[in-house]
């Protein structure tokens, strides 16, 4: 009997019209591509060798799961298992589903029941927290919807009400509950690593993403980030200890006398020298008669001369990051840079006040 005629659900002619009739075919799997998000979460190395052995002895595979362009919901495992089993049709459902987010909830609620590491379960509940902003964000549309109804304006008077939102730290325990990871600390922890684990895989370190993740998933949370603070530390003083990049700003002929422009510079070797021929970097890597500041204060430091004295400047905190960037734009430490222009500012000020 066609399935949209059957009558045995009790349900009356309209309900039927009103919701969609599943649509279930026979197609070839190699047609099927895996959704993008499903490898990125659970990884390409599952051993599918009992699946394959049950679908051998049953004849029998549970339908996919697909939507409309082919892209497996759920089902990745048995997809392949009979590709390995060299079916030439498998049977599918069709589901048309009414956004992105509702088509990754039907993706993490297939795999609900599945074991998973530590890892997967970040990388389920990152995609969790999309699912919920949208759902969140759904949920004021609607509220704003119906309280636009009753005050007789027009939809597009309020878009969305002014609703209190869930609290990041509520918003994470939620997430962590539903992929099995504790609290909300834990995830937020264990998301640390997560993401370290892929920032060092782009970098090329795959030898130590792989430890990190054996930590994480064969440990605890807390021993992995024991690993990773342990890492940067050592990543830290290997970069204290690292010979810095030549430029004129830590060059010991590089002066710090003020000239009459903003984009010059003196040398002790070679006189005024402009920003706009060639920045500090360039001249420094070229430059013959580079010579480390280090290697000549450590010079004096063994003759009688008397080390430099310093003070203490305190500015606002923000400005720090704006002051760093130009620092670095201009090729110049930040100390370097801070007194460069400190001096610039001086010098003026001293010239006014001589004209005057």
């Amino acid at each position: 009997m066609d399935s949209s005629s059957d009558s045995s659900t009790g349900a009356t002619g309209s309900e039927q019209k009103s919701l969609p009739n599943p649509i279930f075919r026979l197609v070839n799997p190699t047609t099927l591509r895996p959704h993008p998000l499903n490898f990125s979460i659970y990884g390409d190395a599952e051993d599918v060798s009992d699946l394959v052995e049950l679908i051998r002895t049953s004849g029998w595979v549970r339908p996919l799961v697909i939507n409309q362009h082919n892209i497996i919901i759920s089902g990745h495992r048995r997809c392949i298992a009979v590709q390995i089993l060299a079916w030439k049709t498998v049977p599918v459902e069709v589901k048309e589903f009414p956004s992105e987010e509702a088509e990754l909830e039907a993706l993490l609620l297939e795999n609900a029941s599945r074991d998973k590491t530590r890892e997967q379960k970040v990388r389920e509940a990152e995609v969790w927290e999309r699912v919920e902003r949208a759902k969140a964000k759904q949920r004021q549309q609607l509220a704003a919807a119906v309280t636009n109804q009753k005050l007789g304006r027009e939809t597009h008077d309020t878009l969305v009400e002014n609703f209190p939102q869930a609290s990041k730290g509520k918003s994470r325990d939620k997430v962590a509950k539903l992929v099995g990871l504790g609290s909300g600390r834990t995830y937020a922890k264990a998301k640390k690593v997560v993401e370290a684990i892929d920032e060092l895989k782009s970098q090329g370190d795959i030898e130590v993403a792989l430890d990190l993740r054996q930590v994480l998933n064969e440990q605890s949370v807390d021993a992995a980030i024991k690993r990773l603070k342990k890492r940067r530390a050592a990543s830290h003083e290997s970069e204290q200890t690292t010979p810095q990049k030549r430029t004129c700003w830590n060059c010991q002929h590089y002066s710090r006398e003020s000239v009459k422009d903003n984009h010059s510079f003196y040398c002790n070797k070679f006189g005024i020298l402009s920003f706009l021929e060639k920045d500090g970097g360039t001249r420094g890597a070229e430059c013959n008669s580079w010579s480390e500041q280090q290697a000549l204060a450590d010079s004096a430091n063994q003759k009688t001369q008397p080390t430099p004295s310093t003070f203490t400047l305190t500015l606002p905190g923000h400005l720090q990051p704006i002051f760093e960037d130009a620092a670095r734009a201009a090729g110049m430490s930040l100390v370097d840079w801070a007194c460069y222009h400190l001096l610039q500012a001086a010098s003026a000020v001293k010239i006014t006040h001589i004209e005057q």
